[in-house]
């Protein structure tokens, strides 16, 4: 295992990075505003509230059981990729520390950290109100992490969030193209 001499953590995305769903029904897609257009997804990811609480101030409250459902048939189908476990246990065995930085709506905040209970630092966008690419994105996972952006990897399956963004902040970018038939172990080749 080769791990290049700066890098001390890995920050990963969360949904299509280590997370993926086995089933979709989009339950925030039944958010709309007073004319009946779909509400802003930043608006839902960047709110510590529940959908609940979103429906409500949105008058669609009358929509919350199915709302509901779609949501728990969506966070019970919630898995991680094949190869995360592996890419965990040896970045751990490298020394590595290790973060999510997501942007997330309320209710997927405890699924993740469900399904990853042992990383170090948590950035979840409904927790600090911006969403990626904001840097303060960036700035609090490596500030959790006790790492400078240099020592950094980021690495996600969105090219303006997970490689854009953390390079403008000076972190070390890996775009993984799970559409192309990349893997995590593809996207941190040279680092794990």
């Amino acid at each position: 295992m080769y791990i290049h001499a700066a890098t001390r953590a890995i920050v990963f995305d969360a949904f299509g990075t280590l997370i993926r769903y086995t089933t979709r029904p989009a339950p925030y897609g039944h958010l709309v505003d007073a004319a009946g257009r779909p509400v802003d997804r930043i608006a839902c990811l960047t709110r510590d509230v529940p959908l609940a609480t979103l429906a409500v101030e949105l008058g669609v409250e009358s929509s919350l059981d199915i709302m509901e459902a779609d949501l728990a048939e969506e966070l019970s189908g919630l898995r991680l990729f094949p190869e995360v476990a592996d890419v965990l246990v040896k970045a751990r065995a490298a020394g590595l520390r290790l973060a999510v930085c997501s942007n997330l709506a309320y209710e997927y905040g405890p699924a993740v950290r469900g399904l990853l209970p042992e990383l170090d630092a948590y950035v979840l966008s409904y927790e600090v109100g911006l969403a990626k690419p904001h840097p303060t994105m960036y700035r609090l996972a490596c500030a959790e992490l006790g790492c400078a952006p240099a020592e950094t990897v980021f690495v996600g399956d969105s090219k303006r969030c997970d490689f854009d963004g953390p390079q403008a902040f000076g972190m070390q970018p890996r775009w993984l193209n799970r559409r192309g038939g990349q893997s995590l172990v593809d996207a941190l080749a040279g680092i794990l």
